[in-house]
């Protein structure tokens, strides 16, 4: 198995545009930081202070911790140097890649927002009925575990999805989250298709 996979480096000094660079050594090991930016011509003078990683003190200050910043197409350090160029920022993640080869669509939420996805809902569901019968011994489960999964109703589901697109649309009209206008636009009960929606009192 490959550790790494080559990469495509735009260059407009190439007749072709580019070139293929590999990220691994001839022995097989992979490519350190600095050998793969000297290769692009990206590293800098010798004899200047370049760092791996820039980081930050926790807020405890007695550890660091890498810099976010860093990482949003900047020059820093020899990690967002490296994040900034075009082929790295374009390269598909392992898993991403399994699952557009076996055909599906892959759509990522913005990291640590479950509330926009729906399939959070899906599985506090599921959970909520394992919890309710399960006899906490690992047979009980291997039953009830399908059970959950296949026991929420589609319908159910579908609520679940509508309701994290009404959340992503108050948050990109910049509606506070629980405030009241956030309440109105997400927390909406139908009592049928023939009436008017009314905002759900929380």
């Amino acid at each position: 198995m490959k550790i790494m996979y080559d990469t495509y480096v735009l260059d407009d000094k190439h007749a072709d545009g580019g070139y293929v660079q590999s990220l691994v050594l001839p022995d097989g090991r992979p490519k350190g930081l600095k050998i793969v930016l000297r290769e692009c011509g990206l590293w800098p003078m010798s004899g200047q202070h370049f760092l791996t990683q820039c980081s930050i003190k926790s807020r405890s200050g007695k550890s660091t911790k890498p810099n976010p910043r860093c990482l949003n197409r900047g020059s820093c350090c020899a990690r967002a140097l490296l994040a900034s160029q075009p082929d790295f920022r374009n390269q598909k993640s392992q898993v991403e890649a399994a699952i557009l080869d076996a055909g599906h669509d892959v759509i990522f939420y913005p990291a640590f927002q479950c509330e926009l996805n729906f399939i959070e809902y899906f599985w506090g569901a599921a959970k909520r009925y394992t919890r309710e019968n399960c006899a906490y011994d690992f047979e009980s489960l291997k039953k009830l575990v399908p059970e959950a999964l296949a026991g929420v109703p589609k319908q159910l589901i579908w609520k679940y999805w509508v309701r994290t697109q009404r959340i992503i649309e108050a948050y990109q009209s910049g509606v506070i989250y629980a405030s009241p206008e956030y309440d109105h636009l997400v927390s909406r009960r139908y009592a049928s298709h023939r009436r008017i929606s009314e905002a759900v009192q929380t």
